[in-house]
């Protein structure tokens, strides 16, 4: 990355102990950068570490042990009110008894703003975040969208150098989180504010991020931009967490410029690998949109199967194909417009080489 880094943290880790005396990790040595103005995402599953980790970095945990650096300076154990940071809630977190506009108001008040500048910062923000009409509403007389927005112009109005997220979008339902995660992304983006945003929506982490932490077991298992992550996973973890995939055994043969040699099923196949991939037992990935279907034609087919399920989705046909002792997905957009196979079908199919990805074993 060529810009500054704003945020970094190196070798944080955080150890719990339970109330049965029991020690348990929660982040373990998570090492991480994050550039001035990015917007990176902790994506995982419940318990991965990606919550401890906001948490450490909003200073509402202290770290057991690592550093992490606010512009070049170590703030682990600084207060949360000393960190120049600012965190939008799961549960918007608006005081009641305020109006949208005061509960905007509020941290500016605090800073001891003067009356004038905290008029202008409000009225601002107020347009930024479609809320100019309701500064005199309270939260009660909003609707849920309306809440996230609030909170959100309250975060941003202090111009914090990080903004920090914490499955802000979960409490609405899903046609809202769509539309507001694109506002949330273009107000980031125009405002050019450092953020770092925890979900467990692999959807809403990869339309919202520059780039993903990928995270399991309190551990980063990988740092990417959403579409190496999906097209070219760095472990089996999180080739099955980052949408869906279909993985088989192959040999590697030799390895040549990125790419692995393998045999699959009596057929020598050349499709790019992960750099850890080394001869011998290897794992091919296959994106459920990556294998193509073809009616059945004898000796002709290269890979053959037959049809176990099939669910019409509208815009895509999903179908579970078992072959040789293992049931594929394939996920079949063009299907919508031609044949669509029946329960029970044989079925050829293939897939493109190059659209494939080789992971060890």
């Amino acid at each position: 990355m060529t810009q500054a880094h704003a945020l970094a943290l190196e070798g944080v880790t955080k150890v719990f102990e339970t109330p049965e005396g029991r020690l348990v990790t929660a982040a373990d040595n998570v090492s991480l950068t994050i550039g001035q103005g990015e917007f990176v995402t902790l994506l995982g599953p419940s318990g991965c570490g990606k919550t401890t980790t906001l948490r450490l970095i909003a200073g509402f945990e202290f770290p057991t042990s690592g550093r992490i650096l606010l512009d070049g300076k170590d703030i682990a154990h600084t207060p949360p009110n000393k960190r120049e940071m600012a965190m939008v809630f799961q549960s918007y977190a608006l005081f009641p008894h305020l109006t949208v506009f005061e509960n905007i108001a509020y941290g500016l008040r605090l800073r001891r703003k003067p009356p004038a500048e905290i008029e202008r910062a409000v009225r601002e923000m107020l347009a930024l975040v479609n809320l100019v009409g309701l500064e005199q509403r309270r939260p009660a007389a909003l609707s849920g969208g309306q809440q996230q927005r609030v909170a959100l112009a309250r975060a941003m109005v202090i111009q914090p150098k990080v903004l920090l997220f914490d499955e802000p979008l979960s409490n609405l339902d899903a046609k809202l989180r769509v539309s507001l995660r694109a506002e949330i992304r273009q107000l980031q983006k125009r405002l050019g504010i450092t953020s770092v945003y925890v979900t467990h929506d692999q959807a809403e982490a990869m339309s919202l991020s520059d780039r993903v932490v990928v995270m399991n077991a309190g551990r980063v298992e990988q740092v990417s931009a959403p579409e190496e992550l999906y097209v070219r996973p760095a472990t089996r973890f999180v080739a099955d967490f980052i949408g869906r995939a279909n993985f088989l055994p192959v040999h590697v043969a030799h390895i040549e410029d990125g790419c692995a040699a393998v045999q699959f099923r009596g057929h020598a196949l050349r499709a790019p690998a992960h750099p850890s991939v080394a001869t011998g037992p290897a794992t091919l990935m296959l994106r459920p949109e990556v294998i193509r279907l073809y009616p059945y034609e004898g000796g002709k087919t290269r890979f053959v199967g037959r049809v176990r399920a099939t669910t019409y989705l509208g815009h895509t046909v999903e179908y579970e194909v078992e072959s040789d002792g293992d049931v594929l997905s394939v996920t079949d957009p063009e299907a919508v417009w031609g044949h669509i196979f029946a329960e029970g079908e044989s079925v050829g199919w293939d897939f493109a080489a190059e659209r494939a990805y080789i992971l060890s074993h």
